[in-house]
């Protein structure tokens, strides 16, 4: 799939790359530790950086020494031996015994229980026996002279890469592996302008302080646990907003795990209180309601109330309060649900429940679009794309970075709230919000970016939005989005529906589904813009409104990857009436085999002045629009046309019904649901069998015996 290659020393190269950022942007973010490593790496000969890095990019910190030596690196016994004597790699220190073991294979364990002449458990036990018993009886005074142990190394800059790491990628969990990923085409990254993302030594390490802290909850014991918990007012300051955001999702996580240990439920009451993490304010509500703390509790949340922290924090506290202190029975969350009678649609859509009830809405004619949350990005990127990408504060971290630094540290709006007022003023009606974004559209279309995939058609569905809706509410939206982007660019509705020149906003919700939190806050934000906002809910029925499309094709062939179609027809049926047919016979630009002509008549001379397929695609797509798809084995038929639209630069996809299995469901009992049998059984007319018409008309038949039953 991809043809690029990496050279020979790619991995030093791309930690040279590393260290540049650093020596030309970054340096004000290292340390004295930091610079001294640049520093002194940059000294050390050539091979020994390769066989550094190799070290560096392993998943394991625990190396075993001959694995070091790499053809492409000259000397790399002797750099090792540099290294060694250097002090950049060293030995396992004893704190470290336990997981070096636990990073040996098992030939490892064998082989050094043997050298301490050990019994160990027998050899046909896996790895995790053989851990076991070395863990029991191996020590690291007794193992640390043995051949085993003295093979491995571990660099000696662990925290220091870390830290680097993280300060490049802006996450612990990324590596050296992503510039691989980022040359070999897999891994497409952002280019443009980079931005230190912090501005301080200090900031910085209080981000890698916190972002450790976070990571690590999961890991400890429950002793650890509560000496964490322990120490929570002792805690240093954060510094910055990532640390802060950082510091405040380590209390939730730590105060979420001390809850599931009974004899610490106080602690991780007082850990949680400390916590402005938004799920950390609910939890710490709802625990301290069931230990019976309402007065407390109700306090708290008539203040959140008038006095949010963010949007979701206010719907948790809005629905709860009216839940546990007014008497309500049900939350908001199942109000919506149970707010409007349920659409009938058909089964068919079970995997594409929207696009059923966009077909419904179509059939009743009403204009609906997906929306989503491609639809708010969209328009958001447009909008601002002079702001996010050229403004004075525009730029990434680094080129691995999805959004702009201003988004993803929340100073977006901080930095450009009077620009972004003026440019609402500026743009104060709906032709010039259009002009705008469709400048912007043109401008930079096909620029990479994490907000827009670049298609033809970006610019309708924000265009039929602005022309719908007040042009306030969009505004209101769009400024919701610059506050705090990283809670408002998702859980928007799945659709958007026009009608009578107004629009309005429905998330589709099939029997069994539920609604997110974010979800709710999406809704409750555009209702609170000044948008028609609501949950509709599904239900699967046979709807008489439903049209179908039953079709049949003849081809060269068993397989639409090499074989082609030399025969359409296809049946429109609504309530079981027919209402229109479409015919043609295609040129498949091939040979047709003479098997294939005598089951089903059709010639080479019969095709040779017949339309090819793209000639005819337009029409047929047209054809079949609104329809839910059917056929016998309708996985043939329905594979072949997919094919064919897809060499037109079509992507068909459409809700399918089988004839054949549903057949054998509501029409039981018959030795074979082949269409001919069936045909007979049921003393349906099969003139011409294998012709495309002949087969969609008695398919037709069928299917309207079971759309009886489906009925029923």
């Amino acid at each position: 799939m991809y043809n690029k290659s990496l050279p020979p020393t790619y991995y030093h190269d791309h930690f040279l790359e590393l260290l540049h950022f650093f020596q030309h942007q970054g340096w004000h973010l290292c340390g004295a530790h930091e610079q001294r490593f640049i520093d002194d790496f940059l000294a050390l000969p050539k091979n020994a950086q390769c066989v550094l890095v190799r070290g560096f990019n392993r998943k394991s910190d625990y190396l075993e020494q001959s694995s070091l030596h790499y053809d492409e690196i000259e000397q790399a016994p002797l750099a090792l031996a540099l290294l060694k004597r250097r002090g950049w790699l060293r030995h396992v220190h004893e704190r470290e015994f336990e997981q070096w073991l636990a990073a040996l294979t098992k030939a490892e364990l064998v082989a050094l229980c043997r050298e301490l002449g050990l019994p160990g458990v027998a050899l046909s036990k896996r790895k995790e026996q053989w851990l076991g018993y070395c863990q029991t009886h191996v020590s690291f005074a007794k193992a640390c002279h043995s051949h085993v142990f003295l093979s491995y190394v571990v660099h000696a800059y662990n925290p220091v890469l870390a830290y680097l790491c993280f300060i490049f990628f802006g996450r612990l969990q990324a590596g050296l592996g992503h510039f691989s990923l980022r040359d070999l085409g897999i891994m497409r990254t952002q280019q443009g302008k980079v931005i230190p993302r912090f501005d301080t030594l200090e900031e910085a390490k209080s981000a890698f302080t916190y972002a450790q802290l976070r990571a690590q909850v999961s890991e400890l014991s429950e002793q650890l646990l509560v000496h964490h918990g322990e120490q929570v007012t002792q805690l240093p300051s954060a510094i910055g907003a990532l640390a802060e955001r950082y510091s405040h999702e380590y209390l939730y996580r730590l105060g979420k795990a001390l809850l599931a240990e009974a004899p610490h439920q106080d602690l991780a009451l007082s850990v949680l209180a400390h916590s402005e993490d938004n799920r950390a304010i609910e939890l710490l509500l709802r625990q301290r309601f069931k230990k019976g703390h309402r007065q407390w509790v109700e306090q708290r949340l008539c203040a959140l109330i008038d006095d949010p922290p963010s949007d979701e924090v206010f719907v948790f506290a809005e629905d709860f309060y009216a839940l546990k202190y007014q008497g309500k029975r049900t939350s908001v969350l199942s109000d919506l649900l149970a707010e409007k009678e349920p659409l009938a649609i058909d089964e068919a859509y079970r995997h594409q429940v929207e696009q059923g009830v966009i077909d419904l809405y179509t059939q009743r004619g009403e204009q609906a679009l997906h929306s989503e949350n491609q639809l708010w990005q969209h328009l958001f990127a447009l909008c601002f794309w002079h702001l996010l990408f050229d403004g004075e504060q525009a730029g990434r971290g680094s080129e691995f970075d999805v959004f702009p630094a201003s988004l993803r540290d929340g100073q977006f709006y901080h930095y450009y709230q009077q620009q972004i007022r003026e440019l609402f003023a500026e743009h104060s009606s709906k032709g010039a919000l259009i002009t705008h974004i469709s400048a912007a559209a043109s401008r930079y279309y096909h620029q990479p970016n994490a907000f827009i995939r670049w298609h033809e058609e970006v610019l309708a569905p924000l265009v039929a939005l602005i022309n719908h809706a007040p042009l306030s509410a969009v505004y209101t939206q769009l400024e919701t989005m610059a506050k705090d982007f990283r809670s408002a660019k998702d859980g928007y509705p799945d659709l958007m529906v026009i009608t009578s020149g107004k629009v309005r906003f429905e998330e589709i919700k099939a029997p069994g589904d539920s609604l997110r939190r974010n979800q709710l806050v999406a809704l409750k934000q555009l209702q609170r813009a000044g948008f028609d906002v609501s949950v509709q809910t599904v239900r699967w029925q046979v709807n008489s409104e439903q049209p179908y499309v039953i079709v049949d094709i003849e081809t060269t062939g068993g397989r639409h990857q090499s074989h082609r179609i030399t025969e359409v027809a296809a049946i429109k049926v609504v309530a079981g009436k027919e209402v229109a047919r479409w015919h043609s016979l295609v040129n498949p630009q091939r040979h047709i085999p003479r098997a294939i002509t005598e089951l089903t008549g059709i010639d080479n001379v019969m095709v040779a002045g017949a339309p090819v397929f793209a000639e005819l695609a337009d029409s047929l797509w047209q054809f079949m629009q609104g329809c839910i798809f059917v056929a016998h084995n309708v996985n043939f038929d329905y594979g072949f046309l997919k094919a064919e639209f897809a060499r037109t630069e079509r992507h068909l996809s459409m809700a399918k019904l089988c004839t054949v299995r549903l057949g054998r469901s509501y029409l039981p009992g018959h030795a074979s649901y082949s269409l001919a049998r069936l045909s007979a059984d049921l003393d349906i007319v099969l003139s011409r069998h294998h012709r495309a018409m002949s087969d969609a008309e008695a398919t037709v038949a069928i299917f309207n015996l079971i759309q009886q039953q489906r009925q029923e």
